[in-house]
């Protein structure tokens, strides 16, 4: 009699000494960013070895991913603040990452047996700015794309120099984002310091902006199509030069988005103009903020109550109304005015809203009361006390009795 012996093929592997392949990935800026799909292989070098090779930047961060691209494999630094080149084997651990202090180029190893890391600074490179890759994100030109959309990123024009024309550029705010001096497709939002360029200045040419790397917001003041250029570019600073070769002026709008949307753009909700005069009536309640033509949020971070019904918008914390209902929104010079639903108290002691006060209004309390059932209650607070109670069919009685 034949005996069938089924092995899986992990455990055919095992038993005649092979292992099922592994794979690592590095995730993080100088790589794919930080995502999970489409990161960088490494080299599987044999007997669990495994090596890349390349020019990073200093001040950015990566990790490995072990076997699989997904938060449940990273491996970071165990011990540490997570600086690196260290040039020694260190042990890693889950989450974390390292942190390079120098540009250069490095080899990255690991080692699938131990679970530890090396990463080690072969050489630091001499400066070249003819190397260094920009883009301009943000409401101004485009969205806050990181990587950036290939229409705002800049042409290399090889003498240190670097060119853009955008057609459609907003009054808005907007970053520079590096791509590093490597072109190994490291992304920064860390680039560049806030300066503000005068409407003035743009249109009569003058606009060179002096702005050494950093992380603050700039602001382009009007609309129009433009050409950037990017000069004299160092390790630490450039100057940044925006002509203006035709205004635009969009016509002024607003859009309501909130929490009530789950802040989307595409479903925001349009005010109606009139002379000037913005309005929108919209059932929702929670956070929200008013978005302009431009793309700009406009806030004020305050709770609008009955009491203070009015709010300057401004580039602040979002706005609350705390209940859901109808509102009637209007907007006029900036300023943000909620007019609150009214309720219509009808007839007084017609708790069903049938327009006449009987036995019915004092059954339905009495539903209301006893089963917390409030099917066909429309104002069962009959003496405005705040509350449903007994007092309310006493008051629906001595009307009923003329009283």
């Amino acid at each position: 009699m034949k005996k069938t012996i089924t092995l899986t093929f992990v455990a055919l592997l095992a038993m005649i000494g092979l292992k099922a392949q592994a794979a690592m990935y590095l995730v993080g800026e100088g790589f794919n960013g930080w995502t999970t799909t489409g990161n960088v292989e490494m080299t599987d070098d044999g007997d669990g070895m495994y090596s890349w090779s390349g020019n990073l930047v200093a001040g950015s961060s990566f990790a490995f991913f072990r076997d699989t691209e997904d938060w449940g494999s990273q491996r970071g630094p165990a011990n540490g603040d997570g600086s690196a080149p260290t040039g020694d084997w260190e042990d890693t651990q889950a989450m974390g990452a390292w942190t390079l202090t120098a540009s250069g180029g490095y080899v990255i190893q690991y080692n699938y047996n131990t679970d530890q890391a090396k990463i080690t600074l072969t050489d630091e490179p001499v400066f070249n700015p003819a190397q260094r890759r920009f883009a301009v994100t943000g409401a101004a030109f485009g969205g806050w794309n990181m990587p950036p959309s290939g229409a705002q990123v800049f042409a290399n024009n090889g003498d240190g120099t670097y060119t853009l024309e955008f057609e459609g550029a907003t009054a808005a705010d907007f970053k520079l984002s590096s791509i590093d001096i490597n072109d190994a497709g490291f992304n920064s939002w860390t680039v560049f310091d806030a300066g503000v360029m005068g409407a003035s200045n743009l249109a009569t040419g003058d606009n060179q902006l002096s702005t050494s790397y950093g992380t603050a917001n700039m602001h382009f003041p009007v609309s129009g199509n433009v050409t950037l250029t990017i000069s004299n570019v160092t390790e630490t600073s450039c100057t940044l030069n925006i002509t203006l070769t035709e205004e635009i002026i969009p016509d002024k709008a607003y859009y309501l988005i909130g929490a009530f949307n789950e802040w989307s753009e595409e479903t925001m909700v349009a005010f109606e103009e009139n002379e000037g005069v913005f309005t929108l009536t919209q059932t929702f309640g929670g956070e929200f903020k008013v978005k302009d033509e431009n793309g700009n949020w406009w806030g004020g971070g305050v709770t609008l109550t009955e009491e203070n019904p009015s709010v300057t918008l401004v580039d602040g914390g979002n706005l609350v109304l705390a209940e859901e209902k109808e509102y009637t929104l209007t907007i006029v010079d900036g300023v943000l005015t909620v007019t609150f639903p009214t309720v219509n108290p009808g007839t007084p002691g017609d708790v069903d809203g049938d327009g006449v006060v009987t036995s019915g209004d004092i059954t339905a309390l009495y539903n209301y009361l006893l089963n917390n059932d409030s099917t066909g209650i429309v104002n069962g607070d009959v003496d405005n006390d705040g509350a449903i109670t007994s007092g309310d069919i006493t008051n629906v009685y001595n009307i009923l009795l003329g009283n």
